[in-house]
């Protein structure tokens, strides 16, 4: 007897969705698999403890470290002590620019200046129009660097003793003139733990180095965390007056170094910087928000395909599991296949989330909090959307940073 089109749907999309959890499994397995056997970074990409410095030239090129700080009265001296105590061989001078604070920044950085020789501070305005307050300090500061590198480090930011040599011996051994690195991200509170590590996966996950890395792909990311320049090649970029009113001037100087043929590089670098971006939930949360709307190309189509992809590589087993328990325990009828698939693929997430955690030097214990993390990340995902398209437009440091598109 012929099967009914209702029933041959029926068995169509039965199938169909064995198959895709069996794919989900596969696809988690093979992750956790890889992060068992410590396969996470190419070695020529990676800057790890494990990793030998590359010999500087002789005579050691000068190096100049850009510092951007407003408000930073927490962390700027930590910051430039790291700086001063990471060991470069060769002429260092240290350029901070104290971007209108009202904290004590800098009077931290007169002191410092006082007895340092290395440091200067360049004292910020009001940008002009059209410029964010980043990219304008920075493009301040730049006029007072006399090095043959260029370093911009966030005020976070904590170089690792021996991390500048680290850096930046590679980056010339590889005959490279930009860089970034992607440094041990430091995080101390529940949330931090929680959405913190999450984010930092899924941006990792999202931005492959050996794409990142290849010219000739369009794929094109840089932490402006640490942005490293050699200095003729900052200058044929156009400096920061070319993305004066970017709030994504870390990737956007990664797009102009591949459309201009600059030699760029991305590292996995924990052994160069450590850096704690946010300290609780409200700045995850505005932090974010000000951020990953614009990376998307201020395009709904994208966020949506994004957190789509997110939920039903993430998130949609757990909901399912939790429906196929749910009429377990009512006694309602289930299909035990999936009910099996589902544990699998739950179970796959949280052990591959429980080893990188613990690869990465993290509390692996929190490995059960991965469902709450992933939920906040999508909602950030979509209230950056809506806070930059609505035109309310997201808020850092008391200040609206990302309007949306400039015309």
């Amino acid at each position: 007897m012929e099967a009914s089109p209702a029933t041959l749907s029926a068995t169509l999309g039965h199938w169909a969705s064995v198959g895709g959890l069996g794919l989900l499994c596969a696809a988690w397995g093979a992750n956790l698999l890889k992060m068992l056997r410590g396969d996470v970074q190419p070695p020529e990409v990676s800057l790890t403890a494990d990793t030998a410095p590359d010999p500087l030239p002789e005579p050691c090129p000068s190096l100049t470290v850009l510092i951007p700080a407003r408000n930073e009265a927490s962390n700027i001296e930590a910051c430039v002590r790291s700086i001063l105590d990471a060991g470069w061989p060769g002429p260092l001078e240290i350029v901070a620019i104290d971007d209108r604070s009202t904290d004590g920044t800098g009077d931290i950085l007169a002191r410092i200046a006082g007895s340092e020789r290395r440091l200067s501070v360049v004292q910020g305005a009001d940008p002009p129009p059209g410029w964010l307050g980043k990219p304008h300090a920075l493009h301040l500061g730049q006029a007072a660097a006399t090095g043959d590198w260029l370093l911009f480090l966030d005020a976070d930011v904590r170089v690792t003793p021996g991390g500048l040599q680290r850096l930046l011996g590679r980056v010339i051994a590889q005959e490279a003139e930009m860089a970034s690195a992607l440094g041990r991200l430091t995080v101390e509170s529940f949330w931090e733990r929680v959405v913190q590590t999450r984010m930092g996966a899924v941006i990792a996950g999202g931005n492959p180095l050996p794409e990142v890395n290849d010219p000739e792909h369009e794929r094109a990311l840089a932490n402006g965390q640490c942005l490293l320049f050699r200095r003729d090649a900052y200058d044929r970029l156009g400096g920061h007056a070319a993305i004066k009113g970017s709030v994504l001037d870390d990737v956007d100087f990664a797009k102009r170094a591949k459309q201009e043929k600059v030699r760029y590089r991305l590292y996995y670098g924990p052994a160069v910087f450590s850096c704690r971006m946010y300290t609780g939930l409200n700045e995850i949360w505005q932090g974010w928000t000000k951020n990953l709307f614009p990376a998307l190309g201020y395009s709904l189509i994208a966020t949506a395909i994004v957190t789509l992809l997110l939920f039903a590589s993430s998130l949609l087993p757990f909901v399912l599991l939790a429906k196929n328990l749910a009429y377990l325990a009512a006694g309602l009828p289930f299909e035990p296949l999936f009910l099996g698939l589902e544990a699998v693929a739950c179970g796959l997430i949280l052990a591959t989330d429980a080893v990188g955690h613990r690869t990465h030097g993290y509390r692996w214990g929190l490995f059960w909090t991965f469902p709450l993390g992933m939920l906040i990340v999508l909602a950030v995902f979509w209230n950056s959307a809506w806070r930059i398209k609505s035109g309310r437009g997201a808020v850092w440091k008391g200040r609206v940073v990302e309007g949306g598109p400039k015309a």
